[in-house]
């Protein structure tokens, strides 16, 4: 059950509310998605206008010993001025620059998928080309290292191989992507994870 008040430390001048009343559009400040009809937490100072997600509370302010970025910790920050608009906070890893969505936080290290049912596949950072849609995978992918197949996290439950494709794996992948713009085109990618993360932990 969720806590009637928190202290957070992404608004830690002022007491949070559990509110389910919202009478008018409101949207979470660390997603930026709006607050469903589930309620969220509120600061009601009026000049704040903060809000969150009753789900977006709970994420931690550090990530120790994260699989995809084990040698640093993540700290989850307000956005960058280089980051698009539409995350606003992301865990980030200050020496190395690496940073990543607060819902790729609870994505699975293993799963396994229908469309490769030999192997399991872990989820790793990097570039591919998505054997069930032929499509580049930028920034996070699911792989079977001892096949060389990639899946996009969407594609993971029901997508079908193209006929024309034998199944293109991580090396036919760095290929496809290396014509395609360099790290806008991965930054901009972290804004499409957000609803790829919640699709898949749905399926699951």
């Amino acid at each position: 059950m969720a806590a009637p008040k928190i202290i957070h430390f992404a608004h830690p001048g002022h007491e949070l509310k559990l509110r389910d009343d919202y009478h008018l559009p409101r949207y979470c400040d660390m997603c930026t998605e709006k607050i469903d009809a589930s309620g969220g937490y509120s600061c009601h100072h009026l000049l704040c206008d903060f809000d969150l997600h009753k789900e977006c509370a709970t994420y931690p302010e550090t990530l120790s010993s994260f699989f995809v970025h084990p040698w640093h910790d993540l700290t989850l920050s307000s956005s960058a001025p280089n980051v698009p608009a539409g995350v606003a906070f992301l865990y980030r890893c200050a020496p190395c620059g690496f940073a990543m969505h607060p819902r790729c936080s609870r994505l699975p290290r293993e799963v396994h998928s229908e469309l490769h049912p030999e192997h399991s596949l872990d989820a790793v950072g990097g570039m591919g080309t998505c054997a069930a849609c032929a499509k580049p995978c930028y920034v996070w992918l699911y792989r079977c290292g001892v096949c060389n197949v990639d899946l996009h996290i969407d594609c993971l439950h029901g997508a079908k191989p193209p006929l024309s494709n034998g199944g293109t794996g991580a090396a036919g992948g760095a290929a496809a992507a290396g014509g395609q713009p360099g790290s806008a085109k991965l930054v901009g990618s972290i804004v499409e994870l957000g609803t790829s993360v919640v699709n898949m932990i749905d399926n699951n």
